[in-house]
């Protein structure tokens, strides 16, 4: 992945992240971008299989001082080790530190699982989104595409009591969808997969797209979001204000 950069030097920022796999955590000096300078390294605990550090989450740095680092399961049915979201402490960018990791999510009761390992498929984080999200990312929520286990709320407002605060986990695409694209309607195994595999989030209209295998859900809470906005944003969204 690209720099995560909580905010534009051309704003003032100062301070970069990058996600370097099975290498961790790197805190970067940008302030002059043509002389980077590494300020810091952090290893992560090795989590064997998989993808260990892909997204960093900096949409709380600047608030309290946090950013949040994940990988995201390749195999599944769970073979492999569970990929944690690492709490990142880095008020000091010099030091930064592992505080804690946010809640593993779990079913509900009523499913009859007492784990999302047992609904089949990959199961961990993805990431929170992608660089063009429109609008000011709320301060305290982060959202997490979570393959099995759909699109997980997370309540950061608190870093010492994260909590899951909402989940929205859509039926999987099975043998009983009558559509499957196959000529004899058989479901391949490489499907169960990527169940959810991303999520958008429109902040400055409360709408979150969770992008899945069998197509896209549009999603809101006014409790964790806010109310949504149906209407036409206020002005055109364009991915050249990013550059």
């Amino acid at each position: 992945m690209a720099l995560f950069i909580p905010k534009p030097v051309e704003q003032g920022g100062r301070f970069a992240f990058a996600a370097q796999g099975g290498f961790g955590l790197t805190v970067l000096d940008i302030s002059d971008p043509a002389h980077m300078k590494q300020v810091s390294h952090l290893d992560l605990p090795p989590s064997v299989s998989g993808t260990e550090g892909d997204n960093i989450d900096v949409s709380q740095f600047d608030k309290t001082g946090m950013v949040y680092v994940s990988g995201y399961p390749l195999t599944e049915d769970c073979y492999e080790p569970y990929k944690p979201i690492y709490q990142i402490d880095a008020r000091d960018p010099a030091k930064p530190r592992i505080v804690g990791q946010l809640p593993r999510p779990a079913p509900p009761k009523t499913s009859g699982m007492t784990d999302y390992c047992q609904r089949r498929g990959s199961f961990g984080p993805k990431r929170t989104g992608y660089y063009t999200n429109p609008g000011t990312h709320d301060a305290g929520t982060l959202v997490y595409g979570f393959y099995n286990a759909g699109a997980q709320f997370f309540d950061v407002k608190n870093p010492a009591k994260p909590e899951i605060e909402a989940y929205f986990v859509p039926k999987a695409y099975g043998t009983e969808t009558k559509d499957w694209p196959t000529a004899d309607g058989s479901f391949p195994d490489w499907a169960m997969g990527n169940q959810t595999h991303g999520v958008y989030v429109e902040w400055d209209r409360n709408i979150a797209w969770v992008l899945t295998n069998h197509g896209i859900y549009a999603i809101s809470s006014r409790d964790v979001l806010g109310k949504p906005n149906l209407g036409k944003p206020d002005r055109p969204f364009r991915n050249s204000q990013f550059t």
